[in-house]
């Protein structure tokens, strides 16, 4: 679990550094201020062999294809698109312990040819690899341009094991592809990140019947009881080709879920990816959307709920006053105030993390201070 996390040269910041992370986070900020790069930062984290997570932080945004130049691909990552510079991003643990990912570009001499040896070099998967950050956007694809820079990822973990990764661009019967060489790391905890984009019912799905086998519905269950009482059981149940999942409310027939409405299939999806990423990561971009401002609180005691069951560590990001107001109120009535509220702000090219403890933040909402 992140106790604190740095971030150098990365997208919009030069320099980031945030300190006493609790196990349910809040993040907010105004307008391009950083919010979303900041959980692109940990996503790459996550995935610190993986270099494809840079081409699909990219699809998160909406940038679905490359039609000028494949040096796109990678340049946006660096502060002003500086791309000589190193992009660093590092965590402390609960224990001390330090990880670093350090990032940049290399253009190599020769050409790019790719091996033939089965597994040395391989398309990116279509699916996250076990223990990998995982979310449901596909690739964008490259169409034109002639040659692009390495992307050279080293990653350190607390234990000084040092892990290097590359992407980079081939050709092959006249397309240019994304390639990977991922280097070898065990034991790295999962992360999933739900961008504002995607819906991912699938996803969903296999998740679901993942928890249903393992016989752990029940803390699922509960937790949505906190937006719809009425719920007492979950089935996967086929919808035409596809598996949708179903909630008995008690209406004689079990209800697919997207007819319990945008929120409750949101506030699924969310307690899913924290079961999914038991014991590590998740990463929800404006957590807000989809629900009504009288039901925050309890988006919060579901959350608050599902993250101390499952022990993962969640980073939210949200415009909304009601919804920080919400999660100070769900997290105050619990026994373990185990949440923060840190605010991004910028000036000139410096970003600041403001941090509101349980203290800090009620003094500035009972005085109707700006938190957002």
């Amino acid at each position: 679990m992140y106790r604190t996390f740095s971030v150098k040269n990365f997208r919009c910041f030069k320099r980031l550094s945030m300190e006493s992370l609790a196990q349910v986070n809040l993040i907010a900020g105004k307008n391009n201020v950083g919010k979303t790069a900041l959980l692109e930062a940990m996503f790459l984290h996550l995935g610190p062999n993986n270099p494809e997570l840079p081409v699909r932080i990219s699809a998160f945004r909406g940038i679905e294809q490359f039609v000028v130049d494949p040096a796109d691909l990678w340049g946006w990552l660096f502060f002003r698109r500086e791309t000589g510079d190193l992009i660093e991003i590092s965590s402390v643990d609960g224990d001390g312990a330090t990880a670093s990912l350090s990032i940049r570009l290399e253009v190599r001499k020769a050409p790019t040819t790719v091996a033939s040896a089965a597994g040395e070099l391989t398309e990116p998967p279509t699916t996250a690899a076990p223990g990998a950050p995982s979310s449901s956007e596909r690739l964008p694809s490259v169409t034109t341009g002639e040659s692009s820079p390495d992307l050279m990822l080293e990653y350190r973990t607390p234990a000084g094991q040092v892990c290097r990764s590359r992407g980079f661009i081939a050709k092959e019967q006249g397309t240019l592809v994304i390639k990977v060489e991922r280097g070898q790391l065990f034991g790295l905890s999962r992360g999933v990140y739900l961008s504002t984009h995607s819906r991912a019912p699938a996803e969903d799905a296999d998740r679901f019947s993942q928890i249903r086998r393992s016989g752990r519905q029940g803390t699922l269950i509960h937790a949505l009881k906190c937006l719809e009482p009425s719920l007492t059981d979950l089935a996967l149940l086929t919808t035409g080709r596809h598996g949708v999942i179903h909630g008995d409310v008690g209406i004689g027939e079990l209800m697919p879920m997207p007819y319990m409405g945008e929120g409750m299939v949101r506030l699924l999806s969310i307690l899913l990816a924290i079961a999914h990423a038991e014991g590590g990561t998740v990463l929800i971009d404006e957590i807000e959307n989809g629900f009504h401002h009288s039901a925050m609180v309890d988006l919060w005691r579901a959350i608050r709920m599902a993250a101390n069951e499952y022990r993962t560590q969640v980073f939210a990001t949200t415009h909304s006053l009601e919804c920080i107001r919400a999660a100070h109120e769900a997290f105050s009535a619990s026994a373990k105030y185990d949440f923060r509220l840190h605010r991004l702000e910028r000036k000139d090219e410096e970003t600041r993390s403001v941090l509101y403890t349980k203290e800090t933040l009620a003094t500035a909402i009972e005085r109707n201070m700006e938190t957002r």
